[in-house]
Parts: C-alpha cells; structure tokens; sequence
C-alpha cells in the first residue's frame, strides 16, 4: 500500500485525469481511478487513526503507571518527614542538640532566616515588586468577538487539529 503523501498525490493527479478526459470512456475511467484512490486513502487514514489509538492507549498504561509510582514516592516522602520531625521533637524535648552515632551524625541545626509578612501596607516600597500586567485572553477574545475591535498588536488566529472519534 503506498504512504499516505503519495495518496493524496494520486488524489491531486485525479483532477489532471478528469479536467483533460474529453471523452465518456475517459471520465469513467478517470472516475475509476478516483475510486480505487479514495479507498485507499480511506484505508490509510483509519490505519493511521488505528496506531494513534494504540499509541495512546499504550502512553496511558505508561500515565497510570507513573502516577501509581508517584503517589508511592509521595508515601515515601511523607514517611521521612513525619520521621525527621518526630526525631527533631525528640532531640528538642530531651534538650540534646547533637547526637554521633557509628554510622550517622544527627545534629539540629539553625536554618537560614526567612520573614512572615503579616501586612504588606508597613513595608517600604522599595521592598516591592510590582508584577508585569498580565492580558486575560478570554476577556479579551470575548471582546472581540462581540463588538468586532481589534487592538493593534492582537492576532487573532484560527487552528485546526486532528479528532479521532
């Protein structure tokens, strides 16, 4: 069978056979060879359309297989934080900041300062960013398509895509 580029050429070439057909004999074999063509094209489409199913059904095996792992690394990280945090507690509690084992050094330890900002309105604005404004396109294609105005500087573009039903 021949690929899905040389298909679509045979279609392109049914135009030159049916636009220079001057006889009745020539149509219908022109109209033939249409026939012959789009079969084959429609076959190709639906086994193309066939392997993207399959690959799609294979990528979700693959998906549900990650989050399935992920959800168990997550497990994992929260046993280790529930297991620092008891042993932080511990160490507190006993009033011991350090502890040398055979294999292991367990020591608390002060971390970098950080600030809890309770209300920005006290803070200098030097201290401030202010954000770059951000468009909201819905707001604005709704807009637009409403009242017709376009801005300077907005496309509108209209794409088109594959649906496999």
């Amino acid at each position: 069978m021949a690929n899905l580029y040389e298909l679509v050429g045979n279609l392109k070439e049914f135009e030159h056979f049916y636009n220079d057909a001057e006889t009745d004999e020539e149509m219908l074999e022109a109209e033939k060879y249409l026939v012959e063509a789009e079969i084959e094209l429609s076959e190709k489409v639906e086994n193309i359309a066939k392997f993207i199913k399959n690959i799609e059904a294979e990528r979700d095996v693959f998906k549900k297989e990650s989050d399935r792992l992920a959800s168990k690394a997550k497990t994992l990280d929260n046993k280790v934080t529930s297991l620092k945090r008891y042993l932080q507690e511990s160490l507190v509690f006993a009033g011991v900041d350090k502890v040398k084992g055979e294999i292991f050094t367990v020591a608390l330890q002060n971390n970098p300062m950080s600030l809890d900002i309770s209300s920005i309105k006290f803070i200098p604005d030097d201290f401030k960013k202010v954000p770059d404004p951000v468009v909201n396109k819905r707001e604005l294609l709704k807009h637009i398509k409403e009242t017709g105005e376009i801005f300077e500087g907005v496309e509108i573009r209209q794409t088109r895509s594959i649906r496999i039903r």
